[in-house]
Order: C-alpha cells, then sequence, then structure tokens
C-alpha cells in the first residue's frame, strides 16, 4: 500500500470511529440506555408512567399519563415496536427477543453519557483487512446463542461462515442474521478480549454476500458490543467456534470514562 493510500484508509478509519463515538452518546444511543424492562405480566416501568403488558404481537398500555406514541399523547393503547415512543426528553423502545418483548428506557441525559471519554482502539492497520471464503448456510439453520447480563437463549438464523488465514493460522467465523436484511454479524473473541479489548465479544458487521465465494473482512471495523456502553443490554456473545487463539490488535477495544 502507498504512503497516500495508507493515509486515505487510516482518514476512512478516523471518519469511522469519530462517527462511533458521536453515535453512541447521542440521543437515542448505548450510553443512553438506563433499563430494559421484560414485560411479565402487568409491569411497571422505572422512568415510564402507567401499566405495561403484552397483548398478542404487541404491548398494551393504560394509564400511561405524558406518554407520546408518533408525536402525538397516548395514554392508553395497543403499541408496535416500530412506533416512536417518548416520555419527555427519555426515548422508549419496544424490543423482541424470541417470544418476549421488553420495553427500553434511553435517557439522553443519563450518567454514562456524562462519564463518556471515547471509545480506545487500536490504531488502523491495512494487514487486518483480510481476504476470506463466504460459505452460505443452509437456510433452515438456526444457532442457540447465548446473551451477556442475561440467561436467556435466543435461535438466530445462521447465514454462512467466514474462512480466513492470519500468519498461518486458519480460522473460521459463524454469522448471524441478528436483525437487518443484507447484514452478516460476527461476534467473536480472542487474545486480547479481557486483556487489552472488552471482555464478553467483540462485534463484526459486514455486507451479506450473495453468494459462496471471495470476501474482504476488514477488522479495523471490528466494534465495542451495546452491552460494553450500558449493562440494561443483553448481546449475542460468541459461539464456540468463534473463538479466535490469535490477537486481533484491530478494531476498538473499551470504553473511556471520566473519573
Amino acid at each position: 500500500m502507498t504512503t497516500s493510500n495508507h493515509t486515505d484508509f487510516a482518514d476512512r478509519w478516523r471518519a469511522w470511529h469519530a462517527g462511533r463515538e458521536a453515535a453512541v452518546s447521542a440521543p437515542g444511543g448505548d450510553l443512553t440506555l438506563t433499563g430494559t424492562h421484560w414485560l411479565v405480566g402487568r409491569t411497571e416501568i422505572e422512568g415510564a408512567p402507567g401499566t405495561w403488558w403484552v397483548d398478542g404481537a404487541d404491548v398494551r398500555v393504560s394509564g400511561a399519563d405524558g406518554l407520546v406514541v408518533d408525536g402525538r399523547a397516548v395514554s392508553d393503547g395497543l403499541l408496535r415496536a416500530d412506533q416512536r415512543l417518548a416520555v419527555g426528553d427519555v426515548e422508549l423502545k419496544i424490543i423482541r427477543r424470541g417470544a418476549d418483548l421488553a420495553v427500553r428506557t434511553y435517557d439522553p441525559q443519563s450518567a454514562a453519557v456524562d462519564r463518556f471519554a471515547g471509545i480506545d482502539a487500536f490504531a488502523p492497520d491495512p494487514a487486518w483487512v483480510v481476504t476470506a471464503e463466504f460459505t452460505p448456510a443452509e437456510a433452515d439453520r438456526t444457532l442457540r446463542t447465548a446473551h451477556s447480563h442475561s440467561d436467556r437463549l435466543v435461535d438466530y438464523r445462521v447465514v454462512g461462515t467466514f474462512s480466513f488465514t492470519v500468519d498461518g493460522q486458519h480460522a473460521e467465523l459463524v454469522a448471524l442474521h441478528t436483525g437487518h436484511e443484507g447484514e452478516a454479524h460476527i461476534t467473536f473473541r480472542d487474545a486480547t478480549s479481557g486483556r487489552t479489548s472488552y471482555g464478553a465479544a467483540r462485534f463484526l458487521f459486514l455486507p451479506l454476500p450473495e453468494a459462496a465465494g471471495t470476501v474482504t473482512m476488514d477488522f479495523n471495523r471490528a466494534a465495542l458490543p451495546p452491552c460494553a456502553f450500558s449493562d440494561a443490554f443483553i448481546c449475542p456473545l460468541p459461539p464456540p467456534g468463534n473463538v479466535l487463539p490469535f490477537p486481533v490488535e484491530a478494531g476498538e477495544k473499551t470504553v473511556l470514562t471520566r473519573p
């Protein structure tokens, strides 16, 4: 790689990194999550008015004075996951994990935002842009996956595997579908995990190839999972085969905080 190309590569990475730091601290960002409230029977949610419960595939609320749904005040009614919910400055989101529903609360004034001092990361290195072979999975293959901060097990659809070699060491990472069409989600650990990088996992998101073949994986874009920013997140943990024996000294390391 020429000096000019290396400079362009580093500049693109710095722009990505700055965008990540801005996104996690912005309203609705990972640092603002203050609670995930699973709806088991009729539930009262800290930071939100009313009583909430599951009604079929949606959520019903009653007595929620001050709740705004898609810009309109609603105190009683049926709520969907695609609606914008807010109470003052606090944003609420309905999420589903398997058959369970929960309401999340995002407070832009959270203490975590005040303490945030950036995301520590390895210096961008073109050597960590690796060539891999993608093998699609069978259409009905799923993988039961454990999560951080939870005893929940969720079956995710497996979209395929990415095989590659680093310094003569062969590796194969399983990719899941965890929410967005056309996206492969790899959750992995490596020899830096719990030492110089966040211990639970790091995430790498790639465009899902349309067919088997050669693809590029840029580990410089390995990102901290949401659970690194708030204990109220539950994040899919790596499958057993997604624990790499060598250090991946690329991508994000840890969350930096002020005293």
